[in-house]
């Protein structure tokens, strides 16, 4: 199943993990703003920094700020913990589960009292209707059933998948946020059309989430009101409104005066600091297993060997760019895979700062070849600060090097397609897989055909190892694929980068409520109007 992934843009700069931490206590005076009362109306309203850019179809949507609806409208068989530190899978619509020793059945013992938004009552039929509605739709998640040979239903409450070949990671794409979703069959047979539901699902929901979908008016705004038969109770928030912003400034203004309640990952770093210091609203980081990384392009020639990576690598200070750009969203980086993915943390590795080996490295070059282009995307102001501070590094060694700004079309397009004209380096502060499986991890960003290898950056022996721990699981063979991949010097992480959430005083229940797996939002049901 060693599947190419179809690559996945985030629509605003992503954000990722680390240990949860509230930087500012909750409470305390908003300055006398308009809003610093809760609401009384049942009404919460978190900012969109720019459109979702689809429909919030869980079998279309595949990017990052959209997840507010997706995640609030569908739920899944499994979905990863909210309030955990590490990836960690737990119940949704299954309550239990049992998996073969070979990784190819998976039984489900399903949540009884369940019903869809169009009232259909949620049963096992549902389970192959919606894989075989997300294979048809073919869009970016569909890759998470294509392994899927066929399900099983004994009875109402018993699904029985089977694989046509071993997964070890299938329990992850299931938890994952971008996992198949279970949608009516009743909504989806009514509604079909000539594109299996989806103009009926860009406006509507029929999901068994806690929200359901009251408002789609792209470029505006976005609107959900609790579903008052969903099986996990009732909610403090009986209306969710989502309002889309196309500047930053506009929404943190809109934050500060009380017309927000809370805003979710998309505070800039150069804002959080001011945030935290005024301490009239709540402030956390919260862990997630997104990363940042360093794209190094080895069809360029600075870049053709490991070495020359590795010496790369090594030569930038990243403490100091944490320090510098995203002190409050970031820690260095202590593993080759995202953190928590792998058990026990035995993938660690350090970070070294020692530019010495490129400075030999580059004393050796004419003066023709001691050129670097560092790229960054376009719509990320954290990006081209990092950008700036690796230039003024690697010209203290005696690089020519130069920044370029690319449109998120072109990183998730031509670079791959066309590596030998894409710069030499390219920086991230923020990206994620879609699970918190290893394997999902390393194939994304260290196999050729990876969605998220822009660079095309790969190394034999680590895609047979991951191949091998997808099929059998072995801890053992992951950090091995880890050490592979860490001495071909492709794409190393050096943070762990948190979700940054700046809120309301009176905004209770943050940190349960948020997934180490769904940056850009966090569970609406479970927020709570905290007490003075």
């Amino acid at each position: 199943m060693n599947r190419a992934l179809p690559s996945r843009a985030a629509l605003a700069p992503a954000l990722a993990a680390g240990a949860a931490l509230a930087l500012a206590a909750c409470g305390g005076s908003t300055g006398g703003t308009a809003g610093s009362a809760a609401p009384d109306d049942g009404v919460l309203t978190m900012g969109l920094l720019n459109d979702i850019g689809q429909p919030p179809d869980p079998d279309v949507y595949y990017a990052g700020n959209g997840l507010a609806l997706t995640t609030n409208m569908y739920e899944g068989l499994v979905r990863y913990e909210p309030g955990a530190e590490e990836p960690t899978i737990g119940p949704s619509l299954a309550t239990a589960w049992e998996v073969s020793d070979d990784f190819t059945t998976f039984t489900f013992t399903l949540r009884e009292g369940v019903t869809f938004h169009d009232g259909t009552a949620f049963t096992s039929a549902a389970v192959g209707a919606s894989f075989d509605r997300r294979a048809a739709v073919d869009a970016g998640p569909a890759y998470m059933v294509a392994g899927v040979e066929g399900v099983e239903t004994p009875d109402d409450l018993t699904a029985v998948i089977t694989l046509s070949e071993p997964n070890s990671a299938f329990l992850d794409y299931l938890a994952s946020p971008y996992g198949p979703k279970m949608i009516s069959p009743t909504a989806l047979a009514e509604n079909a059309g000539d594109d299996h539901a989806q103009t009926y699902l860009s406006t509507h929901s029929a999901g068994t989430g806690p929200y359901r979908l009251t408002a789609a008016r792209v470029g505006e705004r976005y609107e959900m009101e609790a579903f008052e038969d969903h099986w996990g109770g009732e909610p403090a928030f009986t209306t969710v409104e989502l309002p889309v912003y196309t500047d930053t400034s506009a929404m943190q203004l809109a934050l500060t005066s009380g017309d927000l309640g809370l805003i979710v990952g998309a505070v800039p770093s150069a804002s959080q600091e001011r945030l935290i210091d005024e301490g009239t609203l709540q402030a956390l980081s919260l862990p997630t297993f997104q990363v940042g990384v360093l794209y190094m392009n080895p069809n360029r020639e600075f870049m053709a060997t490991a070495e020359a990576r590795t010496a790369m690598f090594q030569a930038v200070d990243w403490e100091s760019v944490i320090d510098q750009v995203v002190t409050h969203k970031a820690d260095l980086a202590t593993g080759a895979y995202a953190r928590g993915s792998v058990p026990g943390g035995a993938d660690s590795r350090e970070i070294v700062h020692d530019p010495g080996p490129l400075d030999d490295y580059v004393a050796g070059l004419p003066a023709s070849a001691r050129t670097v282009v560092i790229g960054h995307n376009a719509g990320s102001a954290d990006d081209a600060q990092i950008a700036n501070l690796i230039a003024a590094q690697l010209q203290a060694l005696g690089l020519d090097a130069t920044i370029t700004a690319y449109q998120t079309s072109q990183v998730f397009g031509t670079f791959a397609s066309d590596p030998a004209n894409a710069p030499d380096l390219h920086i991230s502060s923020g990206t994620w897989p879609d699970s918190g499986s290893p394997y999902l991890y390393g194939h994304v960003f260290w196999d050729q055909d990876g969605g998220l290898n822009h660079l095309q950056c790969s190394d034999e022996e680590t895609t047979e190892l991951l191949a091998e721990a997808l099929r059998t699981g072995d801890t053992d063979t992951y950090v091995a694929a880890g050490e592979a991949i860490t001495a071909a010097a492709c794409t190393p992480a050096w943070a762990y980068v948190h979700d940054f959430v700046a809120a309301q005083p009176w905004l209770g229940g943050i940190e349960e409520s948020h997934s180490v797996a769904e940056p850009y939002t966090l569970d609406f049901n479970t927020l709570t109007v905290a007490e003075s």
